[in-house]
């Protein structure tokens, strides 16, 4: 049957499609949505229907469609002439885009991805309307190419060849360009995802934002570049479906369901989880504890109000050199269903939300970063405290908010970013110092400190025991190659992916107490006026988040007391680790957030009044009596005392009018 056949007989076939099977959505469409400019129909519905004239779509997807519409014009019942793109669903022909390669040009495809970046709505000319400069003679010529504008050949007036376009009589179509990549839980670590560029038309555009997981339906077809002469695919999109964001099942078989339900069922799953977490590096039990949890998430509430508690555990990793910080990380972004993986050193703030970039015609358009693109996965960032500080500060909104609200070149919009963060840091000055705050030795902001869930501080300290058992556990994994997992890499990364999609576990009553009376009576440690305040409301809402996270490492429904004591175990370690002001003996809060200890705050307090009390005397007061004054009275070090002096300066509370002497600015 040749191509002219073939097409009338789609035509009569689809006019029987739509005035049978889909009668009822073509009247609706036309009567009551008359403003509706598509028509959606289902793929299976056409197979089953007429199974040859379903392969044929796939086959000839641009006369099959283009019969599709005729169809719906010469069965209009409101005889209106109805123009209505029709959109196929549920294809079955469904092609991972690294497999689009040239032996699928010309047929019907859809491919499953993230958005990557969209660009300008600009104007396609549809129908050009020609006026010959000889008689005046107006002419149509349908435009085939956005690129090229054809004009008519010659006038069938005058047979004159000089045209002119009347642009505003010309009829014009919307039509966008966007880039798609490969979905994150598709690649192994390492492998650098396949983008595709998309073409969307009509009542398409402006229907995605960069960072959307979407099931795009469309024609593939091919391209040349006028500067390089190569040729380039993209997808000439029909039907755009969004895929919910969450963890995809990583196609789970039966049998890969009923081994996760029997794993679940382990009396020892937490351990064997923790244990198959980053094998390959020995200790580390809290950390690894905290990342199988963060890996497993807490529990996303959408209250009544539109305020959403974010379910998602961040995780702050600061240690010293050589202890395997990096390769936690890179362990947990390949194991991790959809994760990125960033380094602070080679990132930039718009590499880790959205970038502003002008597209191939001059106009500016949005490409998601590393935070977008991990929306409802798992982002690693490496170097965290090698960012630079304007970079760092993108993060800011979203850890919290999760959310990144972007305002750049004439753009304004919103893009999500509900992802864990694990990030990991170096001390400033090379060691741990326990001694100091943390703050004191990273260089990050209070700001952002305050915003990780869980603060581990990793010490690398002599230990002859730990040190044979590392030496030793170092030189097998050198020697055979082989690392023990209690469970596969695989069937834990199904057992995440299937824990995070099916499992919302709740607070039980017994739960509930136990992390009302936690907090409670570590607060009760503060209620004395000048003692520093142990947790926050902040804590508590971590706490509930690993409780949550423990609850669905065994895949339970509820959040027993079991599930509140080993989250409060394991923030009660942090804190004691990072927070234990040496001083005092208290947990202090500030000192976890990289704020003034409430001991140093009270030292501050005891030098300006001393510098006060010595300015009656001296008008300046000279720095070595205030030393003496403050050693006898308050048992102070030159060496506190020169860095309280120092803190004052640089906020400006006093100052040095001669070399050894100081005074109190006024107020």
């Amino acid at each position: 049957m040749n191509s002219t056949n073939k097409t009338k007989t789609s035509l009569a076939k689809f006019e029987e499609f739509f005035s049978t099977i889909y009668k009822d959505d073509v009247f609706e469409i036309l009567e009551k949505y008359p403003d509706e400019r598509s028509l959606k129909v289902n793929y299976e519905d056409l197979e089953m229907f007429d199974p040859d004239l379903a392969d044929l779509l796939i086959e000839k997807p641009d006369e099959v469609i283009a019969a599709s519409q005729k169809a719906i014009k010469n069965i209009d019942p409101l005889m209106k002439d109805a123009e209505l793109n029709i959109r196929f669903e549920n294809l079955t022909n469904n092609v991972p885009l690294s497999d689009l390669l040239s032996k699928y040009i010309g047929n019907f495809v859809s491919a499953d991805g993230i958005v990557r970046k969209t660009d300008e709505i600009r104007p396609r000319i549809e129908t050009g309307v020609f006026e010959c400069r000889g008689c005046m003679r107006l002419h149509e010529v349908e435009q085939t190419s956005g690129n090229h504008i054809m004009e008519p050949s010659l006038c069938s007036e005058c047979g004159g060849r000089s045209f002119r376009l009347l642009q505003e009589e010309s009829k014009y179509i919307d039509t966008q360009s966007a880039r798609m990549q490969e979905p994150l839980e598709n690649l192994s670590g390492g492998t650098e995802p396949k983008q595709m560029l998309m073409v969307l038309e009509d009542d398409l555009v402006d229907e995605l934002n960069p960072g959307d997981k979407v099931r795009i339906t469309g024609t593939l077809k091919t391209f040349r570049e006028e500067r390089s002469g190569k040729f380039k695919n993209y997808i000439y999109v029909n039907h755009i479906e969004a895929l919910e964001q969450e963890f995809e099942e990583l196609q789970l078989s039966e049998e890969d369901e009923a081994k996760i339900l029997e794993l679940s069922k382990d009396p020892h799953i937490h351990d064997k989880i923790i244990n198959s977490t980053a094998p390959s590096i020995k200790g580390y039990r809290e950390v690894k504890e905290a990342i199988a949890l963060q890996l497993f998430g807490g529990a996303v509430k959408e209250l009544e109000d539109q305020t959403r508690l974010r379910g998602d555990i961040h995780i702050l990793i600061v240690g010293d050199p050589g202890i395997g910080k990096s390769q936690i990380l890179k362990y947990v972004s390949k194991l991790a269903p959809r994760s990125v993986y960033t380094s602070g050193k080679g990132t930039s703030g718009a590499g880790l939300t959205a970038a502003a970039v002008r597209d191939e015609l001059g106009g500016w358009s949005l490409e998601a970063g590393a935070l977008v693109l991990g929306d409802q996965g798992n982002v690693c960032v490496d170097e965290l405290d090698k960012m630079r500080s304007e970079d760092r500060s993108a993060l800011h909104e979203a850890l919290e908010q999760q959310t990144v609200s972007i305002a750049k070149a004439g753009i304004m919009a919103t893009l999500n970013t509900r992802c864990s963060v694990l990030a990991a840091a170096n001390p400033k000055f090379g060691r741990f110092d326990r001694y100091k705050t943390v703050a004191d030795q990273i260089d990050l902001p209070s700001p952002i400190l305050s915003r990780f869930d869980l603060t581990f501080v990793i010490e690398d300290r002599p230990n002859v025991e730990k040190d044979r058992a590392l030496a030793q556990h170092i030189l097998r994994i050198h020697q055979s190659s082989n690392v023990d997992y209690e469970i596969e890499p695989e069937l834990l990364r199904k057992y995440i992916a299937y824990a995070r999609k099916n499992i919302n576990p709740v607070l039980t009553d017994e739960a509930t107490k136990v992390l009302e009376e936690f907090y409670v009576s570590v607060r009760s440690g503060g209620v004395e006026e000048d003692t520093p305040v142990p947790i926050t409301a902040r804590q508590l809402e971590a706490i509930i988040r690993l409780a949550e996270a423990s609850a669905k490492l065994q895949l339970k429904d509820k959040v027993e007391a079991s599930d509140a004591h080993r989250a409060i175990t394991l923030q009660r370690k942090c804190l004691e680790k990072v927070g234990l002001d040496p001083e005092t003996g208290k947990i202090d809060i500030d000192k976890v957030e990289g704020r003034t200890p409430t001991s140093d705050r009270d030292r501050i307090n005891k030098v300006m009044l001393e510098i006060g009390a010595l300015e009656e005397e001296f008008d300046k007061v000279p720095i070595n009596v205030l030393k003496e004054h403050l050693a006898e009275n308050y048992d102070m070090s030159e060496e506190k005392v020169d860095s309280i002096l120092k803190q004052l300066k640089s906020k400006g509370l006093i100052y040095e009018p001669r070399n050894g002497l100081v005074k109190r600015l006024e107020n």
